[in-house]
């Protein structure tokens, strides 16, 4: 490759960069098939949402707001800029998100998870040309959740109202505060590193969180896809956002320290009831003469007997 080949390839992930930062979405990152489970679920729980009035009113600005810029900016990234940078732009966002996720693991007490963050944050900035590959997905460390909205749950603060934020789009109390903290805590790593400034800027920096605009302007498509796809995009967008977060909350409950249920015992150890003794003559037609003796045990002798050599 040579050096003009390079500029304009790096121009291109700097062009990408830049329209990923310019545009957010009100909606996770939701592929047509999630929907089509969700919908054919029995029942699913609806989340609580005590101010639903005012969520669909932020909802409905929302929706103007990915009409009149988010869809057309999506359309234009896709059509422009070629897929290979478009995944490179994605594994770059995400390894600038992994040190955050780590932190989280490690106040949720998820050794596991903590340990394959960091792995994947060390693998990718240097093999991965600065998180520009994935390598790490490709050695079986895939990418892990962690964001303090989740840290607060382990914690302690479980049920949350749903909310619906400008631009951001839906989540719940306890995960905007947690967006807030984070928020906060990458202003000055933003301040050191340019590129964060762009990740703060695209994705607040709240990995995992369904209130995290998408990272992604090619997956744009698939929201409105979904939407034309719905009768009442509110409450299906409502019940997907919660289902998605229910699991990233549950997998992290399940592998904490702090709340990990402990292995169930084994229901049917096999134990020894009864000791099976040879008679002095079955013994002797064996040929057995020094016959060790076991305490709590089972003895049992296998097999024909030895036939006994005639004289």
């Amino acid at each position: 490759m040579n050096v003009t080949a390079m500029l304009k390839w790096a121009g291109c992930i700097v062009a990408a960069a830049g329209l990923s930062a310019c545009a957010s979405a009100s909606a996770p990152q939701i592929a047509p098939q999630r929907l089509a489970s969700v919908e054919s679920d029995a029942e699913p729980k609806e989340p609580a949402d005590p101010h639903e009035k005012f969520n669909r009113s932020v909802f409905e600005s929302n929706q103007d707001f990915n009409h009149k810029i988010l869809y057309p900016a999506a359309k234009t990234y896709n059509e422009n800029i070629p897929e290979e940078v478009r995944d490179r732009v994605t594994a770059f966002a995400t390894n600038l998100s992994e040190p955050m996720v780590f932190a989280n693991n490690v106040l949720q007490f998820r050794p596991a998870a903590a340990a394959t963050t960091l792995g994947r944050f060390a693998l990718n900035s240097t093999l991965g040309l600065g998180g520009l590959f994935d390598v790490a997905a490709t050695q079986g460390m895939a990418h892990q959740s962690g964001d303090f909205g989740q840290t607060m749950y382990v914690w302690g603060y479980r049920e949350s109202a749903y909310l619906m934020l400008p631009v951001l789009g839906p989540t719940n109390v306890r995960d905007a505060i947690g967006t807030t903290v984070e928020f906060a805590a990458g202003i000055p790593a933003a301040t050191l590193i340019p590129t964060q400034a762009a990740t703060l800027a695209s994705h607040v920096n709240i990995a995992g969180s369904v209130a995290s605009p998408l990272s992604n302007l090619s997956r744009a498509e698939d929201m409105q896809t979904l939407e034309e796809s719905s009768i009442d995009f509110y409450s299906m967008l409502r019940s997907v956002s919660e289902q998605k977060r229910q699991a990233e909350l549950q997998e992290a409950l399940d592998t904490s320290i702090l709340t990990a249920n402990p292995p169930p015992p084994d229901p049917g150890p096999v134990e020894p009831v009864m000791e099976l003794v040879s008679s002095p003559m079955m013994l002797r037609k064996r040929q057995m003469t020094d016959v060790p003796k076991i305490s709590g045990g089972t003895v049992m002798v296998v097999g024909p007997p030895t036939p006994v050599e005639t004289r």
